[in-house]
């Protein structure tokens, strides 16, 4: 087991003089502080002999219901029994490496992916294979050479596991064409889809493409989602959507976790969806997020030197920036830091050991005067340790 670099950094950063580009933080602006106030004490004074004990592990019925009607308008149908409710995403993916791996099996995973998916996937000793991005997604072709590499040499992954949308870190969207190529590969070779979808709600530029559980035929894809992103992390709620069998699997799994999550928490999650709270408020978060991505955007460009490139996110928290070849975000860190800014080097979120020069910037968290001031000192610690042959350019 390693420690989580997100959570250790978090430490750091802490510090008042530092600007935090690091942690997927939300703006502490958008949480319902009033709705959660009054929802919280209705349920006391009506039903406190219920949300202040042990619930069932499968989570709060009134809440998978309501996840059941959320999911539905990205096309995904399910019953409440294909729903699991946990204790936030990690717990999720936590529960699927319980369930599906062995020690030396192999997952397939994007590059870059996400780094608290990786850090589950090593403590169970699978062998991840990495499939590189472009601005659609997770290669199709690279994909398809990959699983029919492993087929000759007899082998076959267990899991494909992906961020379609708004990934974490890159910010990329896949394309519905890949989606639909995936699920197809994924069907030829006999392995299973952990489709991973915490930032499907904050969409900037238009709905992306549906969900691959909407795509899915066949009971292929498991689906992980979250309400931290769009309600508040501090509730803790997040969810598994699979197949009856898989469901059974991952709540025997769970009982060896913890009994079941907080009652209040879900029922509070419950009431809020019910009363439309959340479909309501995602609009303002939306638009909230997207001034300050285009902040981030603007300043980069202003700021950073020639050689440098971003990606273009079109929701979500973060952004993908690359440095030129040679250049360490690791090493420079501890630099970044002394200058009053901090992120998250890219080496984390690669399963191979690449992108050494690369890192993510969270743009959710730090206000717009933060990003423009942050985006000015990263871009002058960049300028000082641009290689030499960069420079002669």
């Amino acid at each position: 087991m390693t420690r989580s670099l997100i959570r250790e950094l978090l430490k750091l950063t802490r510090r008042g003089n530092i600007i935090s580009f690091a942690g997927g933080l939300p703006d502490p602006a958008t949480f319902p502080v009033e709705e959660i106030k009054a929802i919280t004490a209705g349920l006391l004074e009506r039903e406190a002999n219920l949300v202040l004990q042990y619930g069932p592990t499968e989570g709060d019925a009134r809440l998978r219901d309501e996840l059941v009607k959320w999911m539905a308008k990205d096309g995904i149908h399910i019953s409440r029994d294909q729903v699991l409710v946990t204790l936030g995403s990690q717990q999720g993916l936590d529960l699927v490496g319980r369930v599906f791996l062995d020690p030396g099996d192999l997952v397939i995973v994007e590059l870059p992916s996400y780094m608290a998916a990786l850090q589950v996937f090593r403590s169970y000793r699978a062998e991840m294979r990495g499939v590189p991005q472009d601005d659609a997604g997770m290669r199709a072709d690279v994909l398809e050479e990959t699983l029919a590499r492993l087929a000759r040499d007899g082998r076959r992954p267990k899991l494909i596991y992906v961020v379609p949308d708004f990934q974490n870190p890159s910010g990329v969207t896949m394309s519905n064409d890949r989606r639909l190529r995936l699920l197809q590969l994924a069907r030829q070779y006999r392995t299973l889809v952990v489709e991973d979808n915490p930032y499907r709600e904050l969409s900037f530029e238009g709905a992306p493409p549906p969900p691959l559980a909407a795509l899915d035929r066949e009971g292929r894809v498991i689906y992980l989602s979250t309400f931290s992103k769009t309600l508040c992390p501090g509730l803790r709620i997040a969810w598994i959507a699979a197949s009856v069998e898989f469901i059974g699997r991952f709540v025997t799994a769970k009982q060896g976790m913890d009994l079941c999550c907080p009652a209040l928490t879900q029922a509070i999650a419950a009431e809020f969806c019910a009363a439309g709270h959340l479909s309501s408020r995602v609009g303002a978060i939306v638009e909230r997020y997207r001034r300050k991505r285009d902040t981030m955007l603007t300043a980069l460009a202003r700021e950073m030197p020639p050689g440098v490139t971003w990606t273009h996110p079109q929701g979500g928290l973060f952004l993908w920036v690359r440095l030129p070849d040679g250049m360490d975000t690791e090493r420079l860190l501890p630099l970044a830091v002394e200058e009053g800014v901090a992120y998250v080097v890219g080496a984390g979120f690669h399963a191979d050991g690449g992108g050494r020069n690369a890192m993510r910037l969270n743009f959710s968290f730090p206000s717009e005067p933060e990003i423009e001031e942050g985006v000015r000192r990263l871009a002058r610690l960049v300028q000082r340790n641009l290689p030499s042959a960069v420079r002669a350019k």
